[in-house]
């Protein structure tokens, strides 16, 4: 049962040449953020490993704008899913979509290869933004696509994210 309230607007995967425990561990370590991520500056949290009930503040650029994002992680079901909502942001995008929210999941593809999925969850605001929505979908689709080849990229080749001004 999810603990997240809005409906599933965007479910993404990749394959990653790596264990599903290789997978958590670095996507879970919040202190990698910065290395895999493409906007995440620098992430303050209470503990390195996300848990439920923590909260995570990072400080992110977003199409050139500086602000920041904090996310909450809400449930854990071992390392299968971990979900999280959006408690504020300062781009805007919870004034717009209401419960703004994702959750990861990870499935063993073999020893060595795992499919590691986003699920990206909200509700636009009124109607308007539920008209503009295919348009969202596809800006956050490409955003969470660069999002999880950097990922891949990280964990298979210990590359960082070269979108990251904090990688050059």
């Amino acid at each position: 049962m999810t603990k997240l309230k809005a409906p599933l607007q965007l479910d993404q995967k990749i394959i990653i040449n790596a264990s599903v425990e290789e997978v958590w561990e670095v996507f879970n370590d919040q202190s990698l953020l910065t290395k895999w991520t493409q906007d995440v500056q620098n992430s303050k949290f209470d503990e390195k490993m996300a848990s439920p009930g923590q909260l995570r503040r990072n400080e992110c650029i977003v199409n050139g704008k500086k602000g920041t994002i904090e996310t909450r992680c809400v449930d854990m079901k071992g390392k299968d899913r971990a979900e999280f909502i959006v408690e504020r942001d300062s781009f805007g995008m919870t004034k717009m979509l209401v419960d703004m929210s994702f959750a990861s999941e990870l499935r063993k593809v073999s020893d060595e290869k795992t499919e590691f999925s986003m699920l990206s969850h909200y509700t636009p605001k009124n109607l308007l933004l539920k008209l503009m929505n295919p348009f969202i979908q596809k800006k956050m689709g490409k955003e969470v696509e660069i999002m999880l080849n950097g990922l891949k990229n990280y964990i298979e080749k210990g590359e960082t994210n070269k979108l990251n001004p904090m990688n050059n």
